[in-house]
């Protein structure tokens, strides 16, 4: 009987032992190895350890790619591989793995868990990768001057080169760099970092800031040339184009002041003067019947006075003003109307072909009427041209070799040329012109010419052409 105890007692407790046995092994084993349906990030973990489950999730992580974007907008790649970049899970697993250690007492389902990893690299790797990268050589390498340099970008003549302000703190950007990183910003944008620092103007920096600004000032003084149909501003370009420079391109300066070149402005002016001079020129005009006839300019035109506006200029720039300066030129000839077509719309157009004078007033047409222009046979033909009235007189006589003939009205545009009344004729008009024609003068109807002397001003542009 004892001894059948015993037996028993001996049974049970190996079977104690090993049951215990077993489960501590179980606990041991789960304590190591990740239990029956696991999934971590998409792999099936069950029975690997975590070095096991950590080498097949680095095989699947990516190196992300990253990018530093200066303050021009510019991105530059970084390879962090270079710097030993890498990931890993091992923290990470292990909480995941002691948190699940009792778990297949339970588990019966499958469980699928995401954990992210640590990510770890070389400081002094990546201090050097961003400190050797090409802008940010760049960028310690330009000069910490500050000085006037010739504009680039066709915005502006000048502007002024600040090597003092925003230079690049190579540290602060390795400092941020790190930083984005450890918060997994992999775009980082220069910017926004405490990255640049102010270096203290010197005084030859501090002469420039001031010459600039009176450079700024004189080429944004913004002066107009009154060209009377026409206003021409002198841009930055135009009163650049007017200052002497140094080899560099940039102004010369003597006593700290601006000096202008005077062939600069004079080459302006008589650009200004090819533009809208038209003595002695030909031009192309629209006759009242559609045709385009070329004209010479007799003795009406404009011309410049290039002398006095040269001098003008080289006095006048420099004078400080509340308002911008509008300057009307000086002319050698100015015609009744001003700008680039010095004829206007208001003119009196003689067409000697058809025998038709035409008077416009600010482009509507007064006058309208035949005339009786120069004897075509005795070659007393009335001359063509662009010519003007001269004079106005009242109960003239007209003297010749042969004649004296006492008119109303009298308004001469060439020499003795001129238009008058012809209280003689009954007819106008037509070809009388060709063998009973004047001496050369526009013979016109008492009545029209009667208005017509009311109307037109001296000065008055007179187109004349067959």
């Amino acid at each position: 009987m004892k001894k059948m105890f015993r037996i028993c007692l001996l049974t049970i407790l190996c079977v104690t032992f090993v049951t215990l046995g077993g489960f501590l092994l179980l606990i041991w084993y789960y304590g190591r190895t990740f239990v029956v349906n696991t999934w971590i990030n998409g792999i099936y973990c069950t029975g690997m350890t975590v070095e096991e489950v950590n080498s097949e999730l680095v095989k699947n992580a990516e190196i992300p790619e990253f990018m530093i974007v200066d303050e021009l907008g510019r991105s530059w790649p970084l390879d962090l591989a270079r710097a030993d970049y890498c990931v890993d899970y091992t923290d990470s697993l292990y909480a995941y793995l002691r948190s699940r250690q009792t778990a297949w007492l339970s588990q019966s389902e499958t469980v699928e868990q995401h954990l992210f990893p640590q990510t770890r690299w070389n400081h002094e790797k990546l201090r050097e990768l961003v400190a050797g990268m090409d802008w940010v050589q760049a960028a310690q390498e330009r000069s910490t001057e500050v000085e006037i340099r010739v504009g680039e970008d066709g915005e502006e003549p000048y502007v002024l080169y600040d090597g003092k302000s925003r230079r690049l703190d190579t540290e602060k950007l390795c400092d941020y760099v790190q930083q984005c990183l450890e918060s997994e910003n992999y775009q980082v944008h220069v910017g926004q970092g405490d990255c640049y620092v102010e270096l203290e103007d010197t005084a030859a920096d501090v002469l420039q800031r001031q010459r600039f600004a009176e450079l700024q000032s004189f080429l944004h003084s913004s002066p107009v040339y009154d060209m009377g149909a026409e206003q021409i501003e002198l841009t930055p370009e135009i009163l650049a184009s007017f200052l002497q420079k140094d080899s560099t391109g940039c102004p010369v300066w003597e006593r700290e002041e601006l000096i202008l070149s005077a062939d600069g402005v004079r080459e302006w002016v008589e650009q200004l003067a090819g533009q809208y001079d038209t003595v002695d020129t030909t031009r192309d005009f629209q006759t009242t019947e559609g045709r385009v006839v070329q004209v010479a300019y007799k003795t009406y035109g404009t011309q410049l006075d290039v002398e006095a506006e040269v001098e003008f200029l080289t006095e006048e720039l420099f004078y400080q003003r509340q308002e911008p300066l509008v300057h009307k030129p000086a002319y050698l000839q100015e015609g009744f109307c001003r700008g680039l077509d010095d004829i206007g719309d208001t003119y009196i157009e003689v067409d000697m072909g058809q025998q038709r004078m035409y008077y416009y007033q600010n482009g509507e047409c007064l006058v309208s009427v035949d005339v009786v222009t120069g004897n075509a046979r005795r070659r007393w033909n009335t001359p063509e041209g662009i010519n003007f009235v001269y004079a106005k007189q009242r109960n003239r006589i007209l003297r010749g070799a042969d004649y004296a003939t006492p008119v109303k009205y009298w308004m001469p545009v060439v020499g003795n040329v001129g238009i008058h009344d012809a209280d003689w004729r009954r007819d106008f008009g037509g070809e009388i012109y060709l063998t009973n024609g004047s001496h050369g003068c526009i013979n016109t109807p008492p009545d029209v010419m009667s208005e017509l002397y009311e109307l037109v001003e001296k000065g008055t542009p007179v187109v004349m052409f067959y």
